[in-house]
């Protein structure tokens, strides 16, 4: 079996994220080293516990198994993350470990020199644009790279004999929420705006530039703006944003030279120092306004971003009516297509190892995992029931393929209950993004939604409370349009007829208005024993509405439809006459078939027998009117 690098990186779905661990499964793919990135997409707002679930992803692999270790943990913004995970290398990795840009003592280390590159940029404002009315930005001040940052911004303003007051320095969160506190603080006790502004990082240099924009200040003829990372947003920016560009390609290219070295015996600095690049653009005035030629390219970013809303609230629905393990794979497999992922493997604990109720932290998940599918984008999902060892992260069989690949795994959790993970495969240009994450977090809530029907004592009963009419007994709209959509399914792929009738009850107003509701509930339900009656095998009636009903008919045979009419009015007809009421019992009912309006979508054949129905009840009343 090949060897395997793990890497272990939060908010996976961000640039430097990409780019990095791109160039990792290039550089390794090509030593014969297998990938798995063991990621997240960081906490959720103060959502504790998911966060918790969200960590988990740390404990998925066996770290004495793997033949090197890379961290990113700057990139953890999970509370004891990243502690907790150290804990874990000291005690368990065999193997080399190399963290990126966050320096560890134990470890080997591929660090960039962010300090000196802020130093370059504070310069750059004094020396080259003569400015002394400087302030800083810094990043989440828990970090070290934010501490580093805002000492070497100290250190040249002291240099240059620059003092630095209370309101020149603002404590940032690396995002984008706060721009306009920024400018409010360093607006405090001044008529007029600081000559630069220079901020640890490109999100708060983009919010920043936001907040004077909307206050009518200009960048960079008012105030010169900078910032770090020099992410693809800020230099399409109007103006684009000095930075600092991170040689990310190099630090994953560095990282695997390593662990290849000290496999191989030989001698290895425990730190190696890359330079970063000061990139002069627009909002300091020294550089020009990097354009997006390609107008159809941003276009075509929102579409896709409209399009993942629309399906994340499709999907969500859909896993409303599933139940049942087959139901939400199912689901799943329908929009795994959205997620741009080539294939991925659906690895489940096995419950029978251990109860999720009383699991501890350090077996989040079972020694022994369960494959159950294996989803591909385009073409149907095998089903799987394969066990393999945890250790191994996916089955030996699919490890002993060819080619050496790179995968992203991510926890399948609700809150902090783990359920197993996914490994997933992206080819080409395509990534994770907020749609996976949408992804993830419905198919683990649908799991808990099933695991939860089975824990009680009656899931019949639940399903009958969901699913049925409490008067009739019969399928409710719920249980209509899920098993409709079943049926049209079953139809699609069978040469058969698909008939729905749409039916209403004549003169149920007259009844209960005339002799009360409990006669009118007598009246629905003698209505919907009849249609319960009728119906065959694959066939099913519904109560959709206070004296709306729909049938569904299913069969080998054209005439199904003449017979179901017959046999219908005949019933209708008997039942009044063996019950004796002092009112007509009648309905009006309309059919389309399906296999005939094949240019008709599901919807407007429901509508078309619906119209049939209207016109057979509008001249039912005109008949009692001209009776009457």
């Amino acid at each position: 079996m090949r060897k395997k690098i793990g890497i272990f990186m939060g908010e996976i779905i961000s640039e430097y994220q990409e780019v990095v661990v791109k160039t990792i499964f290039r550089k390794a793919g090509e030593a014969g080293y297998d990938v798995f990135t063991f990621c997240n997409f960081g906490a959720y707002g103060d959502n504790v516990l998911y966060a918790e679930g969200e960590k988990s992803v740390i404990r998925i692999p066996d770290l004495e198994k793997l033949d090197g270790i890379i961290v990113a943990d700057d990139t953890f913004d999970i509370d004891g993350m990243e502690a907790e995970f150290f804990g874990l290398l000291k005690e368990k990795a065999k193997c080399p470990v190399v963290y990126l840009r966050n320096p560890n003592d134990v470890f080997y280390n591929v660090l960039v020199e962010d300090g000196e590159a802020i130093a370059d940029i504070t310069r750059h404002f004094i020396k080259h644009h003569g400015f002394r009315d400087i302030c800083f930005m810094t990043g989440n001040m828990n970090s070290e790279d934010a501490r580093k940052r805002h000492r070497w911004f100290l250190t040249v303003m002291e240099e240059e004999k620059i003092p630095v007051t209370e309101h020149m320095v603002f404590n940032g969160d690396w995002w984008r929420e706060k721009g306009k506190k920024a400018v409010d603080w360093f607006m405090e006790g001044r008529s007029s705006y600081p000559q630069a502004i220079i901020c640890s990082n490109d999100h708060m240099a983009l919010s920043v530039c936001d907040e004077l924009k909307r206050r009518g200040v200009r960048v960079p003829e008012d105030v010169c703006v900078s910032g770090y990372d020099d992410i693809m947003e800020a230099r399409r920016y109007h103006p684009s944003i000095t930075s600092v560009r991170a040689p990310f390609e190099a630090l994953g290219k560095k990282a695997v030279e390593i662990i290849e070295k000290v496999n191989k015996g030989e001698e290895q600095e425990r730190v190696v120092w890359l330079k970063p690049g000061l990139e002069l653009r627009r909002s300091c005035g020294c550089g020009g306004q990097e354009l997006m030629n390609d107008c159809s390219a941003l276009l075509h970013k929102i579409y896709v971003q409209e399009n993942d809303v629309k399906q994340t609230v499709c999907m969500t629905t859909e896993y409303q009516d599933a139940f049942e393990e087959s139901e939400y794979l199912k689901v799943a497999e329908k929009y795994f297509a959205n997620t741009n992922c080539s294939k991925a493997y659906l690895c489940m604990c096995d419950e029978e190892e251990r109860d999720f109720d009383r699991v501890e932290l350090d077996n989040a998940y079972t020694n022994r995992m369960i494959l159950k599918r294996i989803f591909y984008r385009g073409q149907k999902a095998d089903s799987c029931e394969e066990k393999f060892d945890r250790c191994n992260i996916l089955p030996k069989v699919i490890l002993e393929r060819e080619n050496a690949e790179g995968y992203l795994v991510f926890p399948v959790h609700y809150k902090s209950k783990c359920y197993g993970y996914m490994v997933m495969l992206f080819e080409d240009e395509n990534w994770a993004d907020v749609y996976v994450q949408s992804y993830m977090m419905g198919l683990a809530n649908a799991i808990e939604e099933a695991a939860m029907h089975r824990e009680v004592s009656s899931l019949e009963q639940i399903k009958t409370l969901y699913h049925k009419d409490a008067l009739t007994g019969i399928y409710n709209r719920r249980g209509f349009e899920k098993q409709l959509r079943n049926l049209h399914e079953r139809y699609e792929e069978e040469e058969k007829f698909l008939s729905i009738v749409s039916i209403d009850m004549n003169g149920l107003k007259y009844i209960n208005d005339n002799f009360g509701h409990s006669e009118g509930d007598e009246a629905l339900c003698r209505l919907a024993n009849i249609l319960n009656g009728l119906v065959k095998e694959d066939e099913i009636c519904a109560r959709v509405g206070g004296d709306e009903y729909f049938v569904l008919l299913y069969s080998d045979e054209r005439k199904r439809e003449l017979e179901f009419a017959e046999q219908f009015i005949r019933a209708m007809r008997e039942d009044e006459e063996k019950v004796k009421k002092p009112y007509p019992f009648r309905a009006s009912f309309g059919i389309c078939c399906i296999s005939d309006e094949q240019e008709l979508s599901l919807m407007s054949c429901m509508q078309l027998a619906d119209k049939r129905m209207y016109v057979q009840k509008k001249q039912y009343k005109m008949m009692q009117e001209k009776f009457l």
